[in-house]
Order: structure tokens, then sequence, then C-alpha cells
């Protein structure tokens, strides 16, 4: 689905780039370029959602260790 939405989004720049009047190489590169960085940012994204996911330790030994501090700082 979301190679789709990139395609599409790719595609309709080429269309537009073609219909302002640069020429095909450049569009080509330009589409190409945008389809990549596209899907680069939606794959880094996933996969830091899931490295995120997957590590609920930090989030405990994180509270854990600002617990641990405070209680020693009111003693």
């Amino acid at each position: 689905m979301l190679i789709r939405l990139i395609s599409v989004i790719s595609l309709t720049n080429f269309m537009l780039l073609m219909i302002s009047g640069v020429s095909t190489q450049t569009a080509i590169y330009r589409s190409i370029l945008i389809f990549l960085v596209l899907f680069a940012v939606v794959y880094l994204t996933i996969f830091f959602l899931n490295v995120i996911k997957e590590s609920p330790d930090r989030k405990n030994s994180a509270v854990s260790s600002i617990n641990k501090d405070q209680t020693t700082a009111n003693t």
C-alpha cells in the first residue's frame, strides 16, 4: 500500500515536470530521486517504530533509575 502511494507521488511528479517543459532525463532523475527519498523515509520510520516498540526495558529502567535517584535524594 505504501509502495503504491510512493509510486503515485513520484509518477505525479514526473507528469508535472513533463507538463512544465523539463527535459525527459531530468524529469526521470528527479522522479527517481523523490521515490528513493520517500521510500527511505518510510522504511526508516517503520524500522525505528519497531525498535521503539520492542524495547520496553528502556522505559522501565529509566523510570526505575529516576525513582532510585529520588529516594536517595530524600534520604
